[in-house]
């Protein structure tokens, strides 16, 4: 479909066989599928052959060069109770490089696969925050994490590597999440970080968790119609903001949404959708909002003005949901508004925003004939 495309790296970028042997750790590192010696998630052969401990290294641990390192993320790990190795079906912290450094957060599937989930980005670009549940979030200021698949051999060298959907958020089960996370953020900022932490959700929110059942295509270049700014960063105080437009050809009515007539629930219906998200930061309150519109592409009409866009439906059609983004950057619970028969959207070209979402209704209905 011409109007869309991917709104993440998705599985599928697949290096078959032995990469180690076929492209060497130098060629994975110039691609950018492993970082640089003496960085978090370097290859074992970069490692001295000797470990200046008695312990026996796991697979994942040479992988991560864990016994070489000083890993400043050591308080962090016994917070939330990782041991110094990362043994199958554990997860651990390794923080290490000159500043701003290299976060590296690893899980180790259960198992004898050696497969290790690797997730990392700079210090400076990173916050944590722990919710009422215990549970212990990294999350980055601006875009996302380097996020691979490695499988490993018994000398930690890779075997095989893919990307993972993109994420800007890491949830974890934690100990003692609100040690961890004060141990984290006090190692960030002492590495330069000055993020921002209700614009790092919202894009986190944008980004998404990685999951593949969340990911759907991005309507192409309709927040840049209305947003030429762009991006969460760019976002002005006190204004909602378009950031970001989705497309499901497979999108349900949802239990919130009645028929016109027979004041039925259309839930389960299919009807193709876009999902089109509002943003806003208010740091006299230290808060934002974000506002999804769940859009049936069966509007009415719609219309363009000197400002805006507006859906128009025959009923109340168009569900939205509201997020609440609080001042250490964590996202609440969902919360239904219900439906609405009409909405405006505040947008730089209305005119382009409108010939966009014609464009992607008339795409939607010669694919489904």
């Amino acid at each position: 479909m011409g109007s869309l495309s991917r709104a993440a790296l998705v599985l599928g970028v697949t290096l078959a066989g032995s990469v180690a042997a076929v492209f060497g750790a130098d060629a994975l590192r110039d691609a950018g599928y492993l970082p640089a010696p003496g960085e978090a998630g370097a290859p074992a052969s970069a490692a001295p052959d000797t470990a200046p401990t008695a312990r026996v290294a796991t697979p994942f641990d040479r992988f991560i060069q864990a016994s070489d390192l000083e890993n400043r993320a050591a308080a962090a790990n016994a917070a939330c109770g990782f041991g110094e190795s990362l043994s199958a079906g554990e997860s651990g912290f390794w923080y290490v490089g000159d500043a701003p450094g290299t976060l590296g957060i690893y899980r180790a599937e259960a198992g004898e696969g050696g497969v290790l989930r690797s997730f990392t980005a700079s210090g400076d670009n990173l916050l944590a925050y722990s919710d009422l549940y215990g549970e212990l979030f990294v999350q980055t200021g601006e875009g996302a994490f380097n996020s691979r698949t490695f499988v490993l051999d018994d000398a930690g060298e890779v075997t095989f590597t893919e990307p993972l959907l993109e994420r800007a958020r890491i949830a974890l089960t934690c100990d003692d999440a609100s040690a961890a996370a004060d141990a984290l953020n006090a190692e960030f900022q002492a590495s330069g970080a000055r993020v921002d932490p209700v614009r790092s959700g919202l894009n986190a929110f944008v980004a998404g968790d990685g999951y593949e059942h969340w990911v759907y295509p991005r309507v192409d270049g309709l927040v840049e119609a209305c947003a030429p700014a762009g991006g969460v960063a760019a976002l002005e105080e006190g204004q909602l903001t378009l950031i970001a437009a989705e497309f499901d050809a497979d999108a349900q009515f949802s239990d919130m949404i009645y028929h016109e007539m027979s004041g039925e629930s259309l839930s389960g219906s299919p009807e193709p959708m876009v999902y089109l998200t509002l943003g806003r930061v208010d740091s006299a309150s230290g808060y934002g909002d974000i506002e999804v519109y769940s859009a049936p592409l069966i509007w009415r009409a719609l219309l363009a003005d000197e400002e805006s866009f507006a859906l128009v439906y025959h009923f109340e059609a168009m569900e939205l949901v509201g997020f609440t983004i609080s001042g250490d950057g964590s996202r609440s619970h969902s919360q239904s508004m219900g439906g609405v028969m009409d909405e405006s959207f505040p947008c730089a070209d209305p005119d382009r925003a409108v010939a966009i979402l014609e464009q992607l209704a008339d795409d939607s209905r010669a694919a489904g004939q």
